[in-house]
């Protein structure tokens, strides 16, 4: 039965009032770290889809599916919508703030989780290193669905747990909308709801009868959360994009025919890389001081640490064998689990002689990742998957803020058109997330794009100021109508975008 009295006579015994100061600061640190400078690092080219299709999505009432269209949950243009209404006219902060309130989610289902399984000093320890944990502190400011990617784990773990213990039909529900909830988010959410079967492992006995009864009406339960989370997660079949979901699905992922065809496919490519990504961007020491925790905790208490190891074990198999595409984001919720193990470790050391010499170790392996994410994005030390991505290739959007506001400028004068090289993502779709409703600025996005599309184009300039960018090509022969106003070079020198006026020249 539900008793708020309880409930705070317990929070009242728990935490004194230097543990309330200490999570107001957490708070604090966590607001800080993730709102300064947000909109200044350069956006990123599924930053503009996913920002398009909220501002399609907020003004067209029949588009609220669009992210379907290309096979996507619609979870993140619907939780941008509301950000949106906040700020019309800086739509990248709205749309990192949806990747910010993913993260606040995720810190404090951490902190519940961790006080639920290990204590209040492990809640502490962790929550502090969750705030500045490089994994979490970078993808929690980017207007990506991972936090919630990352929310949803937490959270369906916490609820998974406490129903196997338990086993209260309340807890069966809430998981359930939880589940649901967050299958809204991202395919990749299914695995943490199958794993539930481990439940019976943490109330294992040798009274096998009574195993037997308790795991029978956990299994239930369990079949109970996974009909309301998959009611919920079929609203999407009012699209009649749906069925994109499946076949997006196979980008990413091996289905079992071609598996069972070449099952080593990507294995050796995976298997190297994988825990790479996972240590690499939490700055190796918390992650390898959390393999170290679960080893602790095995010893210590076998049934949860068994449960946390098959936790890792069995996604990580899954992932080397069956993935086509691994980009570190679609790890982080590794990186959860070791900080969780890393918390209980450094709470089970907090009264050893030498512990602080972990506490430094941990600060020289994240301080120049944290301070490179907040203030200097050009040297961010990841492995060069995610530099390519986000820092120096083609999908990082050096400059794009900066066009738009010189062609603001121009609008002024008479209207702009911009013609853009990628009519998906770079560079229409960038563009257009820096576009104001207020601006006399049309964009106009082609792929391929070359001479053709440029006089084809040339009647506008009667009326228009006429500018072109180019995303990707960096040849262009002397005969086309263009003048460069703009070379924009990017860290590494590896891509660069280039901005032109064209010109009536025939």
């Amino acid at each position: 039965m539900f008793d708020i009295f309880k409930i705070l006579s317990f929070l009242r015994k728990t935490f004194s009032r230097k543990d309330v100061l200490l999570m107001i600061l957490i708070i604090a640190l966590f607001f800080l770290t993730r709102l300064i400078k947000l909109d200044q690092f350069p956006i990123f080219s599924d930053e503009g889809i996913y920002i398009r299709w909220a501002k399609v999505a907020w003004k067209e009432a029949q588009w609220r599916f669009i992210s379907l269209t290309d096979g996507k949950q619609p979870l993140q243009t619907w939780g941008t919508i509301p950000f949106l209404k906040f700020f019309p006219d800086n739509a990248l902060l709205a749309g990192r703030l949806f990747g910010v309130t993913g993260g606040l989610i995720s810190l404090i289902g951490f902190f519940v989780l961790t006080f639920y399984l290990f204590g209040k000093t492990a809640a502490m320890i962790g929550s502090f290193l969750y705030v500045f944990t490089p994994y979490f502190l970078f993808y929690e400011r980017m207007a990506l669905v991972d936090s919630w990617v990352n929310a949803g784990f937490i959270w369906i773990f916490l609820f998974l747990i406490h129903l196997v213990k338990e086993r209260e039909l309340s807890t069966a529900s809430i998981l359930g909308l939880a589940g649901g909830f967050f299958l809204l988010a991202k395919s990749s959410v299914r695995i943490f709801l199958m794993l539930g079967v481990l439940g019976p492992i943490l109330i294992f006995q040798k009274n096998l009868k009574k195993l037997l009864k308790e795991s029978v009406n956990y299994y239930f339960l369990l079949g109970s959360s996974i009909i309301i989370a998959f009611i919920i997660y079929n609203v999407q079949r009012l699209s009649p994009f749906f069925h994109y979901v499946a076949l997006k699905n196979l980008t990413f992922v091996m289905s079992f025919d071609e598996f069972l065809k070449t099952p080593f496919q990507y294995f050796w490519n995976n298997i190297r890389y994988t825990p790479l990504y996972i240590l690499w961007e939490m700055g190796f020491v918390i992650g390898l001081i959390g393999l170290i925790g679960l080893i602790g905790l095995i010893r210590k208490n076998k049934k949860l640490g068994l449960y946390f190891l098959l936790w890792i074990i069995l996604p990580f198999t899954a992932i080397v064998f069956f993935t086509k595409v691994l980009f570190p984001r679609y790890l982080i919720f590794f990186a959860t689990m070791l900080l969780i193990l890393t918390s209980y470790l450094l709470a089970e050391a907090s009264t050893k002689t030498g512990h602080l010499v972990l506490y430094v170790l941990i600060f020289l392996s994240i301080i120049f990742f944290d301070l490179t994410i907040l203030f200097g994005y050009r040297y961010i030390p990841f492995p060069a998957v995610d530099r390519g991505q986000y820092i120096e290739g083609w999908p990082a959007g050096w400059g794009i803020k900066e066009t738009m506001e010189f062609a603001r400028e121009k609008s002024k004068e008479k209207p702009v058109v911009i013609l853009a090289e990628g009519n998906f993502g770079m560079a229409l779709d960038v563009l257009d997330v820096f576009l104001k409703p207020t601006d006399k600025i049309t964009l106009k996005g082609y792929w391929p794009m070359d001479e053709k599309q440029l006089y084809e184009n040339q009647p506008l300039l009667k009326d228009n100021y006429v500018y072109v960018f180019f995303s990707h090509r960096d040849q262009f022969p002397e005969m086309w109508p263009l003048k460069l106003i703009k070379k924009i070079d990017k860290p590494g020198y590896l891509t660069d975008f280039h901005f032109f006026e064209l010109t009536t020249k025939k």
